[in-house]
């Protein structure tokens, strides 16, 4: 028997983008049997488009009643796909754009593979590879690819984390029960880069520094969850309290002081292991 496929996409606000997403995704040449669209309470007509202009039924649409952050999405968007049914998982943003092969490429290595492991897309344009495929440690929420077998073992995204590192969690605890994820290098997905946002940058003694440019809600949740994402007893928890997130302090010292008391803020909410939404955007 074919494995049922569902994809999972998380959108807000950016109905757009939404649109160019859904066409990308009926094009796979390997089809895809559902997709649940989570809406984190978009405002801009998102739900309109959905119900006057969308007629599949296989396209499954779910308004949350606030907006729960990527992380609330993502962990409802996995359950509802797992409760009804399917084999295997595909997520990903409404700013993401797969390659009509990309679903494909991945359900290729999976038969070459004959392994039972976590996949991801190519979403950043890597070319760092040296076979179709390379064993990665972190993984994005774009692109993401999980059979329920792990589900099974390793749970849910988690729901507190808002955005920012549930992605980067969820990889961990994979890897923890004894699974592997493999970055495939011609599942091509284009979706916006992390570098093409805004950003602070200055010359300190001949060395170019530079910092994006965050909201307060964004770097808080960048910082907090920096540290969530670990046990107490693993070395990046501690690698991220007293190497990374120093380095960033020091950044904003330069760049933006008035953003220190929400890094102070979400640094001490880390520590003291608090979880779930404190800044709205």
């Amino acid at each position: 028997m074919d494995k049922k496929i569902a994809a999972v996409v998380v959108t807000y606000n950016r109905k757009n983008d939404l649109k160019k997403n859904l066409k990308c995704l009926k094009k796979q040449t390997r089809k895809i049997d559902r997709i649940f669209i989570i809406d984190n309470a978009s405002t801009d007509g998102t739900e309109d488009f959905i119900r006057n202009e969308i007629n599949d039924p296989n396209i499954t649409y779910i308004k949350l009643d606030t907006n729960i952050g990527g992380s609330g999405g993502f962990y409802t968007g996995v359950k509802v796909a797992y409760e009804a049914g399917y084999d295997y998982i595909w997520g990903m943003d409404d700013d993401a754009f797969p390659d009509e092969e990309a679903l494909n490429q991945i359900m290729k290595v999976i038969d070459l593979k004959r392994e039972l492991a976590c996949y991801w897309s190519n979403c950043n344009d890597d070319r760092e590879f040296n076979n179709h495929v390379k064993e990665v440690k972190f993984w994005m929420f774009v692109g993401f690819f999980i059979p329920r077998e792990i589900i099974d073992e390793v749970g849910f995204p988690r729901s507190d984390f808002f955005i920012y590192h549930d992605d980067s969690e969820y990889s961990i605890r994979i890897r923890r029960h004894g699974y592997k994820i493999y970055k495939v290098r011609d599942s091509k997905i284009i979706h916006r880069s992390f570098e093409e946002r805004d950003k602070y940058s200055k010359k300190i003694f001949g060395k170019e520094l530079s910092l994006a440019k965050l909201s307060d809600w964004k770097l808080y949740y960048l910082v907090r969850n920096s540290i969530l994402m670990y046990k107490w007893s693993e070395k990046g928890k501690y690698n991220m309290m007293l190497k990374v997130l120093p380095k960033l302090f020091f950044k904003l010292l330069i760049f933006n002081k008035k953003q220190i008391n929400i890094f102070v803020r979400a640094y001490i909410d880390g520590v003291m292991n608090r979880a779930g939404i404190v800044l709205r955007p």
